[in-house]
């Protein structure tokens, strides 16, 4: 790693300050950045099932 170099961290969103620019991220502890370094992606969700598990009678 290099000062400066990007890295992505994933974590929950706990805090929005709009009028001080800051967020407060859940990464274990929780950490204090600027609004604009913060890239929102929304959470990976497996497809809904079409047909049940089990076969249905007719």
């Amino acid at each position: 790693m290099k000062k400066g170099q990007q890295i992505e961290l994933t974590g929950q969103i706990t805090r929005v300050d709009e009028e001080g620019g800051r967020v407060t991220v859940d990464l274990g502890p929780l950490v204090t950045i600027d609004i604009d370094k913060v890239r929102l992606v929304e959470k990976y969700r497996t497809p809904k099932r079409k047909k049940p598990l089990r076969d249905m009678v007719d």
